[in-house]
């Protein structure tokens, strides 16, 4: 299914994409609050293996249904979305809570940007369009599933325990960037964007060249993460002791 129509952001079907995606993440959690443990359990195992087997055929779907745009070494699942992808399948599988905080905070301020921002470069119903906001969308459904229907929550401690993990992440993305890149010649690596800039019109246009803007980056990072976190801190500063 292709569309030579160019994506038009913010156009009619980015808008009912993004809305779409909100209703069921936040409408279907709460509808599976009563189902047994059993179903839930079952229903989560589902969820992570598609996200899983989504994550990695990616580096091979994409180069087959688009030679001329993507290739194999800049689509393997290192960017954040990704990353956070396989936190949330892990904690929906084995119930660890770092697991849940890290996608959390990398995957709702990843998501936030790539369905404000997408790369996409046809709209719907394009291929690369619905494959794009499936992945997205799947991530963002699994973080307010362990968010609603699991009753699960970040705390202060452990936002800075993202933050400390984040910092050698970003080092660790770094560093494939530059490997894979020394040894592809087309140079294709770019994995939370610390190599090139991304496309289009975005923050990054205000910021020094790369790699200078990688403090930026993070910087930018924890802004978004204390922006995820600000609801929590004013429910328990103003509202939490009164219930």
């Amino acid at each position: 299914m292709s569309s030579n129509e160019t994506f038009e952001i913010f156009g009619f079907d980015h808008i009912f994409t993004i809305v779409l995606i909100l209703g069921i993440s936040i409408i279907i959690p709460y509808l599976l609050k009563g189902y047994s443990r059993k179903d839930l359990r079952l229903f989560s195992l589902g969820l992570a293996t598609i996200i899983v087997l989504n994550e990695f055929g990616k580096p091979f779907y994409y180069p087959y249904l688009y030679p001329d745009l993507y290739e194999f070494f800049e689509m393997l699942p290192f960017h954040m979305c990704h990353l956070s992808s396989f936190s949330i399948s892990i904690f929906l599988l084995t119930n660890k809570k770092v697991f849940f905080n890290l996608a959390f905070f990398w995957g709702i301020g990843g998501c936030s940007m790539a369905l404000t921002q997408p790369d996409v470069p046809y709209k719907f119903p394009d291929a690369n369009f619905l494959l794009y906001f499936f992945s997205h969308g799947l991530l963002f459904f699994a973080i307010m599933l362990s968010t609603i229907t699991f009753k699960n929550r970040p705390y202060f401690n452990e936002l800075i325990n993202v933050v400390l993990i984040s910092l050698p992440v970003v080092g660790t993305i770094y560093v494939i960037n530059i490997t894979i890149n020394s040894i592809i010649e087309s140079s294709p690596a770019n994995y939370w964007y610390l190599i090139r800039f991304p496309d289009g019109a975005n923050l990054t246009a205000l910021m020094p060249d790369p790699p200078s803007h990688i403090p930026i980056f993070f910087g930018l990072g924890l802004f978004v993460f204390g922006l995820i976190y600000l609801p929590f801190y004013i429910y328990d500063r103003f509202f939490a002791n009164n219930l």
